[in-house]
């Protein structure tokens, strides 16, 4: 009877819902958000991608500069999904080290473009070019989204394939953005035009 009364109680364990290691999100959701952002939503993205390994992990790792810096972190973030897909009972795929390459060349080529244009070094037009970088840094960065939602268990991410009123007051942003860019396209080359 003594032994009954100091026994340690159990605990029942209710809670059926295990954390994901990473973010889950349909791929044409990822598409629509990423192009409607001009690539903005990368940011949120890694962020979400961090901050949910670093749960699930009890890592000691800072979410936001990850997110900002991403060109120091892509290889690294791509190296856990694979590491994750790999431990999981998944077909053989291609790593995502090809993958992280391409954003990172691509985002450094794209700010050093931009850079050069908005010091007039080069022409005007060249500051245009780095757009043209847009879908295939969405290509890229979709290679490690679709691994990381068979790592998750959830391939075709029906837990966030809706777009949320948030996202859509994030479009709304990017259309705008879209829009400058495209009125300024139009202006310097009605500029050039007419030189």
């Amino acid at each position: 009877m003594e032994e009954v009364l100091n026994a340690a109680p159990e605990i029942s364990n209710t809670n059926t819902e295990v954390s994901q290691e990473f973010y889950v999100v349909s791929p044409l959701k990822f598409v629509i958000l990423f192009i409607g952002t001009l690539g903005f939503y990368s940011i949120y993205w890694f962020y979400k991608h961090w901050s949910l390994f670093k749960k699930h992990n009890n890592d000691n790792i800072w979410p936001i500069p990850r997110a900002i810096f991403a060109i120091f972190f892509t290889h690294a973030l791509f190296g856990v999904i694979d590491d994750k897909y790999q431990q999981g009972n998944h077909p053989a795929r291609k790593s995502l080290s090809f993958a992280a390459t391409v954003f990172v060349v691509l985002t450094i080529l794209g700010r050093l473009l931009d850079k050069l244009a908005s010091n007039e070094i080069v022409a005007p037009l060249l500051a245009y070019s780095s757009l043209a970088f847009i879908p295939i840094i969405c290509w890229a960065l979709l290679q490690g989204q679709l691994k990381a939602n068979i790592a998750c268990n959830d391939p075709a991410a029906n837990s966030n394939r809706t777009l949320t009123v948030f996202n859509c007051l994030w479009l709304f942003l990017g259309a705008l953005l879209w829009f400058l860019v495209i009125f300024g396209l139009l202006i310097t080359l009605n500029i050039i035009s007419a030189q």
